[in-house]
């Protein structure tokens, strides 16, 4: 076995591996889903790619974000074999206190019409404890412009705020919890003089008071007790400084995986002397203007369908790694199947920029074929846009110079780019 090839092989098996962790952690489907949408007045907290759930359980994922008549318009990819009815209801739920904030649906009742694939589903706003907060803050103002109770209502004022700022400030502020505490006895002291004209409102905030103090004394206790995480964070010096460190590593990735450069390829290509049209796709992954990675697929086909001679030719593997100067790049790994060089120039831009007039290229692979010698590619291509390319191609120069034009999309994503910095945030969190 020649080094070209060991090398090759060593090189393909890298790159494999790199495609295959990628998929795995960017959790690619291939199931088959419906849009519906949905609008909300107020998605503060959600992200794009939040999940959608019934009953806990996935079943979608949030494909998009925009605003349309003052309110946010969410696009919900929903898997094809889950229905959803006309009197459904969508609503936006929080894991925990402060945990992720996902779409939580009620499918709704089979009895009615089934949504289909752009309908809109209704919403119902979650209650957030801010919503909460504000709504006590409005009847306390209310209840404030009756001069009768004015000092009672100063004191209530007093609690309601203190209380909000307790929320904000909760390991570090329990002297405003204890004042809370003594306003909200003197507000109940003070409740039998009020008038039976307001006593129905200002029972209801008491009771929203109350519920909130109940909850504020258990999470302080714990707190105290020194159980749970806050605790352990508190206490603990030593994973305090683990935090800090993974903070900081956390940071460092990010940042990288901002500055790769990621792009999908597609070429369709025309065999004239064949007669056929074939498509190759892949991944261009550059993290700096020196270096990049090429994983893809040449000529793409269903295999069911091809003939005895085409079977050998279809569906083969390109995995590359090359180095760039200003405007030449050279490249290695397997083109097409098969152990292989090749060689770029641009002639006017730098041969890493985002849009490339004019660009020539050169395949050397299949070292070990006989009789006829290596395979050999040469071709040019020409930029109209800064994501269409046309050119053409004469492949396999030593044997039977088979003439291809062809057109080339390269598609700038940047969410490849977060996908791997969430790959390397993954790999550093379970160490």
């Amino acid at each position: 076995m020649s080094k070209q090839l060991r090398l090759g092989i060593f090189i393909f098996l890298g790159l494999v591996a790199m495609a295959v962790s990628i998929i795995a952690a960017g959790g690619f489907s291939l199931k088959k889903t419906y849009n519906v949408y949905a609008k909300f007045d107020n998605i503060s907290g959600v992200t794009k790619k939040a999940k959608v759930k019934i009953a806990g359980v996935d079943i979608g994922i949030l494909r998009g974000i925009s605003l349309e008549d003052s309110q946010a318009k969410l696009k919900l990819s929903i898997d094809k074999n889950v229905k959803l009815y006309r009197n459904g209801v969508a609503r936006i739920v929080s894991m925990g206190v402060i945990g992720t904030k996902y779409i939580e649906i009620s499918p709704g009742d089979s009895s009615v019409e089934e949504l289909k694939d752009g309908d809109y589903i209704f919403t119902e706003q979650s209650s957030s404890l801010e919503a909460m907060l504000k709504n006590i803050s409005t009847r306390v103002d209310k209840a404030m412009h009756n001069e009768q109770y004015g000092d009672m209502m100063e004191n209530l004022a007093d609690a309601i705020y203190s209380l909000k700022d307790v929320m904000e400030n909760l390991a570090s502020e329990n002297e405003n919890v204890s004042k809370i505490i003594k306003n909200l006895n003197k507000f109940f002291g003070d409740v039998a003089a009020i008038s039976s004209e307001n006593r129905k409102d200002l029972r209801a905030i008491v009771l929203s008071i109350r519920d909130l103090s109940e909850k504020l004394d258990a999470l302080i206790e714990r707190i105290s007790n020194g159980n749970g995480m806050v605790s352990t964070l508190i206490n603990d010096e030593q994973m305090s400084k683990d935090l800090k460190e993974t903070v900081k590593g956390l940071k460092d990735t990010i940042g990288k995986a901002n500055k790769l450069q990621l792009s999908w390829n597609y070429t369709g290509r025309y065999d004239m002397k064949d007669k056929k049209f074939r498509s190759d796709v892949g991944i261009s992954i550059m993290p700096s203007h020196n270096k990049f990675y090429y994983v893809g697929v040449s000529n793409v086909a269903d295999h069911s369908t091809a003939t005895d001679s085409e079977k050998d030719n279809i569906n083969k593997l390109d995995a590359l790694l090359g180095f760039r100067s200003e405007k030449s790049e050279i490249y290695g790994g397997v083109i097409r199947g098969k152990a292989g060089v090749g060689f770029g120039y641009s002639l006017f831009e730098p041969i890493w920029a985002e849009f490339r007039r004019f660009k020539v290229h050169l395949n050397v692979y299949d070292f070990v074929r006989e009789k006829h010698g290596p395979v050999i590619d040469a071709g040019m291509r020409i930029g109209i846009t800064q994501w269409l390319y046309a050119g053409v191609a004469l492949e396999d120069i030593s044997y039977k110079t088979a003439v291809t034009p062809y057109i080339k999309l390269e598609i700038d994503d940047k969410d490849l780019a977060a996908l791997l910095g969430i790959i390397s945030i993954a790999a550093i969190a379970s160490k």
